[in-house]
């Protein structure tokens, strides 16, 4: 793997340093994290690091294609990126940094940290498309922050479940209420879900088929919700 030309080194033999040359520049690192999660168009990727340029963006794909970290393909569908040898052998190295975050570095989820958008791309990921129980429903979810509330709907299909920005055209079957903090305190398991529905913090309004099983199926994160604070 070597930088780009254009990339600033730290000029050291040293394998530390010669991986923080291409895995060093703003953006890489959170950029990789979403590779290796499964997005493999550009869009994709913008979804999951949400306040990166798009010009930013293009351009570290650019340096982690000539890092030997990615791969682009044109194909027949558009333009795929993905991960060689090297860029996948990444993933305990940043499933790492992501526990060591937890335990020393834990968000307090202030203002500037909290993003509904990238919460729930993230959530999305690990929702397993028969945790409700039926072969299809839109889930409607009403997140209240900084004084407004954002809608997203969560539509379940055999075999698939989509995050949706754009009401779809379908019957809502579940609606959830509840604000950015709770929810990502929720995903992150500082709180547990039962424990905000039973304080109000969470409200549940549906058949009790679907609100008994939400909580479980909503979940949290399946490896970082369970790493202790060390401080």
């Amino acid at each position: 793997m070597t930088p780009t030309p254009t990339t600033t080194t730290y000029g050291q033999f040293c394998p530390v340093a010669k991986a923080a040359d291409v895995l060093g520049t703003r953006w890489a690192i959170l950029i990789v994290r979403e590779m290796l999660s499964g997005s493999r168009r550009f869009g994709e990727i913008q979804r999951g690091v949400p306040g990166c340029p798009p010009a930013t963006l293009s351009k570290r794909l650019k340096e982690l294609v000539a890092g030997g970290v990615a791969v682009r393909h044109d194909g027949p569908d558009g333009i795929v990126y993905d991960l060689t040898e090297a860029g996948a052998e990444l993933f305990p190295i940043v499933e790492g940094l992501g526990r060591w975050g937890q335990r020393w570095v834990r968000s307090a989820y202030g203002p500037d940290e909290l993003d509904a958008d990238l919460l729930l791309w993230d959530v999305r990921r690990f929702l397993a498309a028969d945790g409700l129980g039926v072969d299809r429903a839109v889930v409607e979810l009403r997140v209240r922050s900084a004084g407004r509330t954002q809608r997203y709907w969560i539509v379940v299909d055999p075999g698939a479940v989509d995050l949706c920005l754009v009401e779809p055209q379908r019957p809502i079957d579940l609606l959830v209420e509840t604000d950015l903090r709770t929810l990502t305190q929720i995903w992150m398991g500082d709180v547990v879900f039962a424990t905000a529905v039973d304080d109000e913090r969470v409200v549940l309004s549906g058949p009790r088929s679907l609100t008994r099983r939400f909580p479980k199926w909503f979940g949290r994160h399946p490896v970082l919700a369970a790493e202790p604070s060390a401080r």
